[in-house]
């Protein structure tokens, strides 16, 4: 098993970069998460939710302000060795019509942990940003989520 990694490391925030979360942990809470707004959730979603960052355990945990520094090139050179990394270590790939879902408690999971251990930084512009996002997303999908 490879060893868990630490999120957050690289964030401006104090309270963020030592607030001890990991992927594992992240993971857990995305997962419980998809199964709190839709509880008749495939095995397959679930478990791809439980392990929808495992690739970061062998590929670094790039945090998403980086990522969204990156050209169209590099994103799809990125995507397609994600892939690979998670095909060599036997990790499932989402089933189709799930992937929007599980990323939306994705990102949910990061505004409620920046929420609980840092609240100051969700005057930042981008925070701001996310939480109109999850407002559209949750509308969209029809789930009710308090921000």
């Amino acid at each position: 098993m490879t060893p868990d990694v630490n999120r957050w490391h690289s964030n401006p925030y104090a309270e963020l970069r030592n607030s001890g979360d990991t992927i594992n942990a992240h993971q857990m809470r995305v997962a419980d998460m998809l199964m709190h707004f839709w509880p008749d959730a495939p095995a397959d979603a679930i478990h791809y939710a439980r392990t929808h960052d495992e690739h970061e355990k062998v590929m670094g945990d790039i945090p998403a302000p980086e990522k969204a520094q990156w050209g169209p090139s590099l994103s799809v050179l990125y995507a397609i060795r994600e892939s690979e990394v998670r095909s060599q270590m036997g990790l499932p790939h989402c089933p189709i019509g799930w992937r929007h879902r599980v990323r939306f408690c994705d990102v949910l999971d990061a505004y409620r942990w920046v929420e609980r251990h840092c609240p100051r930084a969700l005057k930042d512009d981008d925070w701001q940003a996310v939480r109109g996002d999850l407002r559209r997303w949750a509308d969209g999908l029809g789930v009710e989520v308090e921000l």
